[in-house]
């Protein structure tokens, strides 16, 4: 077995990719684990719920599975696989592009997702 870490995974430009979603995801609870294959890295809680891959040197594809469809410029392509699950695919160049996306809400309702918790609206 291979084993790969963030260095060899995300060099050069896509380290500050990289080190933005990590500081994000992970701080949004002790139950999430970040697991590196050969190809990408990947969050989860009961199931896994983020996944970023390398695509080029400079670019790397953000994936999310979220309870519900969302719209955004940025988004490159949302699949729905299911009544409850939409999985929304972001190409991202910058930590900007993670910094959006982390205000959006979205790493904690995709988190959810990965617990198997919807999140509920707040009175």
């Amino acid at each position: 077995m291979v084993t790969v870490d963030a260095q060899q995974l995300f060099p050069g430009a896509l380290e500050e990719i990289y080190d933005a979603l990590s500081a994000h995801v992970l701080e949004l609870g002790d139950d999430i684990a970040e697991e590196f294959s050969r190809t990408q890295v990947s969050y989860g809680a009961a199931r896994k719920f983020v996944w970023l891959t390398p695509v080029t040197k400079t670019k790397a594809l953000l994936t999310m599975d979220m309870w519900d469809e969302h719209h955004a410029s940025f988004l490159r392509d949302v699949i729905r696989f299911r009544h409850d699950k939409y999985t929304h695919q972001i190409e991202v160049r910058t930590a900007s592009d993670i910094a959006t996306v982390a205000a959006l809400g979205w790493f904690e309702e995709s988190a959810g997702w990965g617990r198997k918790q919807r999140l509920t609206e707040q009175p």
